[in-house]
């Protein structure tokens, strides 16, 4: 077998029973591409050859070809049950051998390459992301020492509509600060599932319309650049109850209507319509912006993805969608975007609805 492959131009190292492979592979240099092993390796079985590679980190990866006199299914179940990559019945045609070598060799150079191009991208999304928190949280610390700095220095000499133009400066940045880190915290929660665990302890009967002006009043925080851009609500079914943990509910939708403010002009306004049907409440918030190009739409709900960073800048992290969409369902609810380029972008939620809530459950408005 080793002056076969070789003739093939592979580089083969060989070892003459389970111990002195395993000796082999703890002082080499560089880890092989494929192990074949046959069963039979007294005083080391090739099962427990086997075993000892996957159990050992660095080798896990490592394919492994196990060869056995028998054939038959009861014969090789051990091994794949230890993570073989193939069983192989002995005697060995040549040709078959060496097509299955060249296979296993070229499936785990493709792995290899797909691996890497995932940590690279992986990696330069972490810079990328690294990158967008320090300016996302820079920007307003600079703003705040700025304003800071200003009023200790000048407070004597300020009127008082510069003081308040001062304070707005520091009240704007501390609010743009806090959305980022609210946003970090509810996404390592969601990504982990915790988020989910939590809201089940705090879902209760709610007004859609309290989540509704919630949110359009955490949406203008948001929004900081302009934020009395119009809004529209129509409520067609006012009292529509869902089940649901309102604060999470609130961000969730603050994060679309945000997103559709943003992405407005001050003279286009936002519609936000609200109904009930086949036991949901349906949402729908819609803006009349730019819309998101078509090639663009496969990736909005790809964490820190931001549409045409280079025409719209104050996009925040690029997960908002993402953490909008994972709330809503979390509460069980249905989540769809539809957007045009150039004529604008729809999200549509849909809620269950709270048929048969208590009044005593349902939370109060805190005002």
């Amino acid at each position: 077998m080793k002056q076969l492959l070789q003739g093939e131009g592979f580089e083969v190292v060989s070892a003459a029973d389970g111990e002195e492979a395993l000796t082999t592979l703890r002082r080499a240099t560089s880890l092989p591409d494929l192990i074949i092993s046959d069963v039979d390796l007294p005083p080391v079985s090739g099962f427990e050859l086997l075993r000892a590679i996957r159990q050992n980190h660095d080798w896990h990866s490592i394919p492994v070809l196990l060869l056995t006199e028998h054939s038959g299914l009861d014969a090789v179940r051990e091994g794949y049950q230890l993570g073989a990559d193939d069983c192989l019945a002995k005697p060995l045609d040549r040709e078959r051998f060496l097509l299955i070598v060249r296979n296993k060799l070229k499936r785990s150079a493709e792995l290899l390459e797909r691996i890497k191009s995932q940590e690279a991208a992986l990696n330069a999304a972490k810079r990328s992301l690294a990158l967008m928190v320090a300016h996302e949280l820079r920007t307003p610390l600079v703003s705040i020492s700025m304003a800071t700095d200003i009023l200790t220095r000048e407070i004597n000499r300020l009127d008082s509509k510069q003081v308040q133009e001062m304070i707005d400066i520091m009240q704007n940045g501390s609010v743009r600060m806090s959305r980022v880190v609210e946003q970090i915290v509810l996404f390592i929660t969601l990504e982990s599932g915790a988020l989910k665990e939590s809201m089940k302890e705090g879902m209760r009967p709610s007004p859609v319309r309290d989540a509704v002006i919630g949110a359009i009043d955490r949406a203008r925080q948001f929004t900081y650049r302009q934020p009395d851009n119009p809004l529209q609500f129509e409520e067609l079914d006012p009292g529509a109850l869902v089940r649901c943990d309102l604060g999470a509910l609130k961000h969730a939708l603050a994060e679309l209507i945000s997103n559709a403010m943003a992405f407005s002009t001050p003279e286009q306004p936002i519609h936000i319509s609200q109904w009930v049907s086949d036991g949901r409440v349906w949402l729908t918030i819609t803006d009349y912006g730019p819309g998101i190009p078509e090639d663009e739409l496969p990736y909005v709900f790809q964490p820190y993805h931001q549409v045409e960073r280079h025409k719209h800048e104050q996009q925040g992290i690029g997960i908002g969608l993402t953490l909008a969409r994972g709330i809503i369902e979390a509460h069980g609810g249905t989540f769809e975007l539809c957007s045009v380029a150039n004529r604008g972008t729809q999200v549509i939620v849909g809620l269950p609805h709270c048929l048969a809530c208590a009044a005593a459950d349902i939370i109060p408005i805190i005002v």
